[in-house]
């Protein structure tokens, strides 16, 4: 009875509704990736898809970065997160009514405006409301295992199923139903998360301003996850945008020709490789950053995510071969919950955590998401989908780079450093 109610407790409570919420974000902003083969009517080529995506990215970054903001400013985090939820789903819906590709975009870009908050928003309930033990983990849950869970495993399957049955349309319309019960749970279940209780707040109740929260940007560890961010978001987002497209008209061409259904769910089990490996190592490489530190981690698992994951799926044609690359590939989305939440949220007056998420979100998705996702797009288009992978590679490889400009943040870590040096 005691371990029941041990296990009921708040803080699960509130980790299971965000990683459902954040896993639902990706769910859908990947969808279109995941159907882009399907889509004949607007002709999704890899120029187009990687324009749509970019655009996305554009207002997501933009709206995450202001959106933060404002949550910070106005100390209501919690209205924030369940209006952008519901906002966003009825963009998902409206996606299904898109006539034309300009449409496509108009709507896409709306939905990233209500997107973007989501993740920095989130992240201060994780920070604030989380055992400072288990914080790291907690993180990895929400950022890396619930997108690996419901966005990569899930999503394609599910996707593709609805598509075979449904068509592509009516799968968009079915994403309300699930935006529309998160929504409504974070409404009536998360408590506002109060960020002066946080260890290593500076000051408890003072009001702050927008001038304030800029004070974020002479932290190393915020600069260098800035840069890092351009980097592993272009590397991530160019995996899941183009790697459908890549199976389908590449590794499984022919089979595509002669029975598309067949082609479809190979692809659409082999994506799901990549979810069961985030769903894996979102929860080992933050749990093992607690103990050992977010900057060996990060190191350690951008070169193998560059290496593994866009390589592989070049050099080798068995579909068992691609999933194990897909799967051991993706332990770099192990790394998104400490250089995204971890590392600033750490590293900075825990009052102005989330404007430091929502800084490196905009970095990463204006110049990863936009930009580093359109060139993906254009070198697939003019050389073959096998430079969009490639690319990517180099892109994660740089990242690797970037990550030694780190210094240690995990309280644990720093906490037996200073032990031992006294």
């Amino acid at each position: 009875m005691n371990k029941k109610k041990k296990f009921w407790r708040y803080e699960n409570w509130m980790v299971m509704i965000l990683m459902c919420t954040f896993g639902f974000v990706m769910f859908d902003r990947f969808a279109i990736a995941t159907l882009a083969p399907f889509m004949g009517d607007i002709g999704m080529g890899p120029e187009k898809l990687g324009f749509v995506m970019s655009a996305f990215a554009l207002s997501w970054g933009v709206a995450g970065y202001i959106g933060a903001a404002i949550a910070d400013i106005t100390a209501n985090k919690k209205r924030v997160l369940w209006i952008s939820v519901l906002c966003f789903s009825i963009c998902s819906f409206l996606t299904g009514l898109a006539q034309n590709f300009a449409m496509l975009v108009g709507i896409r870009l709306l939905m990233g405006l209500f997107e973007g908050p989501v993740m920095p928003v989130q992240q201060a309930f994780t920070l604030a409301q989380s055992t400072p033990s288990r914080r790291g983990f907690n993180m990895g849950l929400v950022t890396t295992t619930s997108v690996g869970l419901i966005s990569s495993l899930l999503g394609p399957i599910i996707l593709v199923a609805l598509y075979k049955t449904i068509g592509w349309r009516p799968t968009f319309f079915m994403t309300l139903i699930p935006g529309l019960i998160i929504a409504f749970l974070i409404y009536k279940v998360l408590k506002e998360p109060d960020m002066t209780k946080v260890e290593g707040s500076v000051s408890k109740a003072d009001k702050i301003s927008f001038r304030d929260s800029l004070t974020i940007l002479k932290n190393r560890n915020v600069i260098t996850s800035l840069f890092y961010s351009v980097f592993i978001i272009t590397w991530y987002v160019s995996m899941l945008t183009f790697t459908p497209l890549y199976l389908m008209n590449v590794k499984l061409a022919a089979l595509t020709a002669s029975d598309p259904d067949a082609a479809a769910t190979i692809m659409s089990l082999i994506m799901a490789a990549f979810g069961a490996g985030a769903i894996i190592w979102g929860m080992v490489v933050p749990a093992w950053s607690d103990k050992i530190g977010r900057k060996p981690m990060t190191i350690l698992f951008s070169l193998l995510a560059a290496v593994i994951a866009p390589i592989g799926f070049i050099y080798f044609d068995s579909p068992w071969a691609l999933a194990a690359c897909a799967f051991f590939g993706w332990c770099g989305t192990g790394v998104f919950p400490l250089y995204l939440v971890a590392i600033p949220g750490e590293s900075v007056d825990p009052k102005y955590a989330t404007s430091a998420i929502g800084a490196v979100q905009l970095a990463g998705e204006i110049l990863g998401g936009v930009i580093g996702v359109a060139i993906a797009g254009m070198l697939g288009g003019k050389f073959g989908l096998d430079a969009s992978l490639i690319f990517s590679a180099c892109c994660m490889g740089v990242a690797f780079l970037v990550a030694f400009g780190y210094y240690e943040s995990a309280p644990l870590v720093v906490a037996k450093r200073k032990a031992a040096s006294h």
